[in-house]
């Protein structure tokens, strides 16, 4: 794998609701607070932020000619910890796919619960593009 992280990580402004699993009502950008909706592009971008770091344009997709882009999305329980990260719209490439989940986590594990978030369960959904001509 590259060390290097040639692609595009893009906070988007479009929030998907908590699994009900999390034991709240599931928090959208429908009919939120404006102060909700700024927490919400803040997470997204502390965790495109930090997830740039751990970017890693897989070998084989390299090699191969491989590019694409996915959807990776983060939930994050009311006690303010990022669940798995899971693809909500796959790049077509299962080693994209894992590589954009792999960089998601390890940047939501890191990335700071705005304030207007915290004790409340949500979801976002960040694009993970891999572009070979970017290398």
């Amino acid at each position: 794998m590259s060390g290097a992280a040639p692609s595009s990580v893009q906070a988007v402004a479009t929030a998907a609701p908590a699994a009900a699993a999390a034991g709240a009502s599931p928090l959208t950008e429908a009919g939120a607070s404006a102060e909700v909706l700024d927490g919400l592009r803040g997470y997204r971008l502390a965790v495109a932020t930090q997830a740039r770091r751990y970017k890693r344009y897989p070998t084989q997709a390299m090699a191969s000619g491989w590019a694409g882009s996915a959807d990776i999305r983060v939930e994050v329980g009311r006690d303010g910890r990022p669940r798995a990260a899971t693809v909500a719209r796959s790049s077509g490439h299962e080693a994209l796919d894992q590589a954009a989940l792999a960089m998601i986590d390890a940047g939501a594990l890191r990335a700071h619960v705005p304030d207007s978030l915290r004790g409340q369960a949500f979801a976002v959904v960040l694009p993970v593009v891999f572009n070979l001509e970017e290398q």
